[in-house]
């Protein structure tokens, strides 16, 4: 098969802009027949990989409409053989690139979430019920950066075919081995010739950093101030259990890699950032909890002469290098 780009197809595929009510339907036409009869190791990159397609002919694809919003659902056609599969959350960043017009800067990608293991029917439509935040940017944020959230599906054992039906006016990238939650790689095995079978529902979840795109997300406005410690609610968005750091400050960190565990975000450049404060976290899937940050320096006397004052959260997890999460939040006396 012929090799291609894959991260570039992607980026170019048709970005859905979402009505601000019902669910929207994304992601292949299963209508196709499912006639691909390669499994992931045909392919030689071992016996596992995930799968995503985009199709500029016709627009299928696995990116979500723009906005922050939640995948409820999603049908994945097979043909006579299945066995045990999974849907991934890919997270990608990219931004403009003045010198090119029309070819972003595109660093691909990290999985941020994924859905249980399931094993479709033979030979029909299998739909699974899911509970997947992403989220789609349609303009950047003030450091010029868009967030990208989208689908791929992993086939989980040797000598299953990928679901996949067969157009050369698709375009395809494999990741070898299949994606498990936090794991970071740079870019796909990209090939030609057919359409991922699987689509999704999509139901909009209002807008904002810190709402339903975001691993991590603030549940409520404000925090309570009180011996030098800030009660903040974070929300875990994820299906598995969110571990990392906030730092409290005055600026919005950098949403964009490289950077470890125990490194504080960077901030925009030539810009000295004041840091109020941190915290440690660890959070149960889908579940919201306080988290007790602990304030120094300037955040000791933020509230000194004033009962309130809106700084930065700025969430990063343990696995992975990319910033989770950045909102504003009012602490209170």
């Amino acid at each position: 098969m012929r090799g291609i780009g894959c991260c570039i197809a992607l980026v170019a595929g048709t970005l859905v802009i979402a009505p601000t009510t019902d669910a929207v339907t994304f992601g292949a036409d299963l209508g196709r027949p499912a006639d691909n009869t390669y499994a992931c190791s045909d392919f030689g990159g071992g016996p596992t990989c995930s799968a995503e397609s985009s199709n500029p002919y016709t627009g299928e694809n696995g990116f979500p409409p723009v906005g922050t919003g939640v995948v409820t659902q999603v049908r994945v056609k097979v043909g006579p053989v299945t066995g045990p599969m999974q849907i991934v959350v890919e997270q990608a960043l990219r931004q403009d690139n003045p010198g090119d017009p029309g070819h972003p800067i595109y660093a691909c990608c990290t999985a941020i979430d994924a859905s249980g293991v399931f094993t479709p029917r033979p030979n029909a439509v299998t739909a699974i019920n899911v509970n997947l935040p992403v989220r789609q940017d349609l303009t950047p944020n003030g450091n010029g950066v868009y967030v990208d959230q989208h689908l791929s599906l992993s086939v989980l054992s040797a000598n299953v075919p990928i679901p996949a039906s067969s157009d050369q006016n698709a375009s395809v990238g494999l990741w070898f081995p299949a994606w498990h939650v936090g794991d970071e790689r740079a870019g796909s095995y990209g090939t030609a010739g057919a359409d991922i079978l699987f689509n999704a529902d999509w139901q909009a979840s209002g807008a904002g950093f810190s709402g339903g795109g975001s691993p991590v997300a603030l549940a409520g406005r404000s925090a309570r101030v009180s011996g030098g410690q800030a009660v903040i609610e974070l929300t875990c968005n994820l299906s598995k259990t969110c571990k990392g750091k906030l730092t409290l400050a005055d600026q919005q960190a950098i949403v964009a890699p490289p950077f470890g565990p125990d490194v504080a975000p960077p901030f925009s450049a030539g810009k000295r950032a004041k840091t109020y404060g941190s915290a440690r976290f660890r959070i149960k899937p889908r579940q919201t909890e306080a988290v007790t940050a602990k304030l120094k320096g300037p955040g000791k006397h933020l509230l000194d002469d004033r009962p309130k004052a809106k700084v930065w959260g700025n969430v990063q997890l343990e696995d992975s290098s990319a910033l989770a999460a950045s909102f504003r939040v009012q602490l209170e006396r």
